[in-house]
């Protein structure tokens, strides 16, 4: 079965499983008496109204986090209504912002429906059992001073199982249609969604709480839970601001080495689909990309007369050279934004028998990012026009990537970069391709 189908044969399962638990809760609520349904029913459609709007919203946490505030009305649902109730009111109003979104936003996917749908009431089914079946509502509400504290366990259990089982569904979804590692995108997806959904759990336990005592005064959380948004949003931006102020300033290497302009823009791309034929996550590969864009930055610190020097440097000169990835790594130290690119682009100089700079590092001792660094670093190199000499034939380059397998560049990332050139047609081989097994890198 192709890739494809088998994401759709999982979407499918999904959204089964969700319309399952639904049908099991609607049969459920048919059981409940008159009277029950009768005082819950106008609850229901103020929690269904206010999921759908919450869906809707998003929250940006940082300049590449951006989580639906769904899960404040979805947390307060399953705490304040019965499970069957809540776990249709959750369904109703996920469904239909999904759906209104699809129309609203005209995609033509649509299949983030059944899986959104199903993985929210996945989700809160078993956030909401375990609250339910730790006697959550029981403590919460109590009118002892210290039985609210016995409900902590309840709500903890409520919290993680919620992310945790949230997460699974994203992670089969990502590994099926991308080929990575379950444990690597679910380390991944958690580890960038934990601080944001349990900030927005916790925003949905406070709101049940209040809303318990006073459905008035639970409005009251609107106004912090808006100033918060607009903070992160400001937080955001000011990532976002950072990053294109030192991919700028990176340009500016560009512009001053006439050599090497427009360099960075080509190795992003390049390095973009190596790593994904390598089989990195879509993470990790927006760590490795944005490295390949700033990885000579540090050359800001060498003078123009080494930098622009029309041929061969002295010792003395190519020592002074050989500082720019320590010099480019101490820059962006300084920002939290580049903190996964500082090893990347320290070690980018390094070579696989150990040979290279500026730490001697050797074979799988250096990060992945900088061995996909250095081979499309030094293709593109290669294959530029110098001052000094007319840059080398695809055929010609290609040789050397070969020649220097097993010495100056990882082999099997090497291969898998030759593969891309002859794939694009760039590279037409004269003899059958390397006989060479990709396999997939670690994520790390």
């Amino acid at each position: 079965m192709k890739r494809q189908d088998r994401l759709n044969v999982y979407i499918a399962l999904i959204g089964l499983a969700g319309a399952a638990v639904l049908g099991t809760a609607g049969v459920l609520i048919s059981r409940m008496p008159a009277s029950e349904l009768a005082h819950w029913w106008p609850y229901a459609l103020l929690f269904a109204f206010a999921g759908w709007l919450c869906c809707r919203q998003h929250v940006y946490f940082t300049e590449s986090t951006v989580v639906a505030m769904g899960s404040i009305a979805q947390i307060a649902s399953i705490i304040v209504l019965p499970l069957p109730i809540a776990l249709w009111v959750i369904g109703v109003a996920k469904a239909s912002s999904e759906l209104s979104l699809r129309i609203s936003q005209k995609r033509r996917d649509w299949r983030s429906i059944p899986l959104n749908t199903g993985s929210s009431v996945l989700a809160n089914l078993g956030g909401g059992a375990s609250f339910h079946l730790l006697n959550g509502d029981h403590f919460l509400w109590s009118t002892h001073l210290l039985y609210p504290l016995a409900a902590f366990p309840a709500l903890l259990a409520l919290a993680a199982l919620y992310h945790v089982i949230d997460a699974l569904v994203v992670t089969g979804a990502v590994t099926l249609s991308s080929g990575e590692r379950p444990a690597s995108v679910f380390w991944q997806i958690s580890t960038e969604a934990r601080l944001p959904e349990l900030s927005l759990i916790a925003v949905g336990v406070v709101f049940a709480v209040l809303f318990h005592f006073s459905p008035v005064l639970s409005l009251l959380v609107v106004v912090p839970v808006i100033l918060s948004m607009q903070s992160f949003a400001a937080v955001a931006r000011l990532r976002k601001e950072t990053i294109e102020a030192v991919l700028k300033m990176a340009e500016s290497i560009d512009y001053r080495d006439t050599g090497t302009y427009e360099h960075s823009e080509r190795l992003a791309e390049y390095t973009r689909r190596l790593g994904t034929g390598i089989g990195l996550t879509p993470e990790h590969i927006k760590e490795v990309v944005l490295a390949s864009r700033v990885h000579d930055l540090g050359k800001i610190g060498i003078s123009n007369d080494i930098l622009l020097k029309p041929g061969p440097l002295t010792l003395e000169e190519r020592q002074i050279m050989e500082e720019h990835p320590v010099i480019g790594a101490n820059i962006l130290s300084s920002y939290s934004s580049f903190r996964d690119a500082v090893d990347i682009v320290r070690h980018h100089h390094e070579r696989w028998d150990g040979k290279g700079y500026p730490d001697g590092l050797k074979g799988e001792a250096i990060p992945i990012g900088s061995r996909i660094i250095t081979v499309v670093d030094s293709y593109d190199a290669m294959t530029s026009d110098r001052p000094y000499r007319r840059g080398l034939s695809a055929s010609e380059a290609v040789e050397r990537l070969k020649a220097g397998m097993g010495s100056q560049f990882d082999p099997q990332v090497a291969a898998c970069f030759i593969q891309l050139l002859i794939d694009d047609g760039i590279f037409v081989p004269s003899e059958p391709p390397m006989n060479i097994h990709i396999v997939k890198a670690e994520a790390g």
